[in-house]
């Protein structure tokens, strides 16, 4: 394998991880929608755990087939705690969106030699980073608002540990 070659699968892992850590941030925003609007009404109407696990299927089956832009929607009509956060999050849905649909469009002559290509990849690091921040942003919030149905840090570790487990992950 030659060095274009390597370089080309650089670009494309970079990609890749800034294209998972964009999922990883619409994932936290379903789990904040969550403990915002699915919670305070399930816990509420709670009664048996066969019905507990059925509601909260739904409610994330559905909330998972939205958009990234609907989410964003929703968690607006919830009340996005801070301005800032909506800047982000909006800036996140700008940059998700022309990641997905344009990024190699935009960037094809880039991609025929090498210096495009490590400017794609810095520009790749910056992005992924980029939703890694607001993604911390918005999973501090969630964490403050899962405590009070019990989440803990320390209900968090044996959730993991026992998923890790479980699935015989070897990462």
């Amino acid at each position: 394998m030659d060095k274009s070659d390597q370089q080309c699968k650089d670009v494309y892992a970079h990609y890749g991880l800034a294209m998972f850590c964009a999922q990883c941030l619409e994932q936290a925003i379903i789990i904040q929608i969550l403990f915002l609007d699915h919670m305070p009404n399930a816990v509420a109407a709670f009664t048996t755990k066969e019905e507990w696990i059925q509601n909260f299927d739904e409610f994330i089956d559905h909330v998972s087939s939205k958009t990234m832009g609907q989410l964003l929607g929703k968690l607006q009509k919830l009340g996005i705690p801070c301005d800032e956060l909506t800047q982000d999050l909006r800036m996140a849905l700008k940059k998700r969106n022309w990641l997905a649909h344009c990024y190699f469009p935009e960037r094809a002559v880039e991609f025929m030699n090498e210096q495009g290509r490590l400017e794609m990849i810095s520009e790749l690091e910056i992005t992924h980073a980029y939703f890694k921040q607001v993604e911390n942003k918005v999973n501090r919030i969630t964490d403050e608002v899962s405590v009070k149905y019990g989440l803990t840090d320390g209900v968090k570790e044996k959730m993991m540990a026992q998923i890790l487990t479980e699935t015989k992950a070897d990462i």
